[in-house]
C-alpha cells in the first residue's frame, strides 16, 4: 500500500497517509485529500495521480514550489523513498511494492563520487542564521556619549588637581 509520510517542523510530528485513491490532492485547505496546515503550502499545492502502481506528482502552480529529492519539479513519476518538499514541509513517498524497500537495495560501488559545480548560488528556502541569539543592533545614543565624555574629563581634572596638590612645596624650602 503506497504511503506519504509527512514531517511537520513545528512539533516534529509525523503523519502517515495511505494513498488509496486514483487522484489525490495535497494543500492547505480542507477540501484537499491530504491537508497540510502550514503557511508555506499553497491552498491547492499538488496532485498525485495513480499510474501503473506508482503515483505521478504534479505541482498545481504553487507559490513556494514542489521539490523531489531537492530538485524543483512541475511533474514527476515518484519512486520508492523519494523525498518530496511542499513549500517548507517534507514528505517521503513509500511505494509499498515489495522488493523496492530502501533496506534491500544494493549499496553503490566504492569509488570517487562525481563532483559538479552548484547550479545556483541562491540562498536555500528557510535559511536562517545558525546562531541561537538574535543579532544585536547597537544604536549610538548621543546623550550617553556626552555623559561618558563629561565623566572622563571630570576624572582627568580631578586626578590633575590631586597631582598638583601633592607637588606643592611649603614656602621657604
Amino acid at each position: 500500500m503506497p504511503k506519504l509520510e509527512i514531517t511537520l517542523p513545528d512539533d516534529g510530528g509525523q503523519s502517515s497517509n495511505e494513498l488509496l485513491d486514483e487522484f489525490i490532492t495535497i494543500g492547505r485547505l480542507a477540501d484537499n485529500t491530504i491537508q497540510i496546515e502550514d503557511i508555506s503550502v499553497s491552498s491547492h499545492h499538488g496532485q498525485l495521480t495513480l499510474e501503473g502502481g506508482h503515483y505521478r506528482l504534479k505541482d498545481l502552480g504553487s507559490t513556494n514550489g514542489t521539490f523531489v529529492n531537492g530538485e524543483p519539479t512541475t511533474e514527476k513519476l515518484l519512486k520508492d523513498s523519494d523525498i518530496i518538499r511542499f513549500g517548507q514541509i517534507e514528505a517521503v513517498y513509500l511505494s509499498g511494492v515489495s522488493g523496492e524497500a530502501a533496506s534491500t537495495r544494493p549499496l553503490p560501488e566504492k569509488g570517487d563520487a562525481p563532483v559538479a559545480a552548484a547550479k545556483s548560488s541562491a540562498r536555500p528556502l528557510g535559511f536562517a542564521n545558525a546562531s541561537p541569539f538574535k543579532a544585536s543592533k547597537k544604536k549610538k545614543d548621543p546623550l550617553a556619549l556626552g555623559i561618558l565624555a563629561f565623566t572622563g574629563l571630570s576624572i582627568l581634572v580631578f586626578v590633575g588637581a590631586i597631582w598638583g596638590i601633592l607637588m606643592l612645596h611649603p614656602p621657604g624650602q
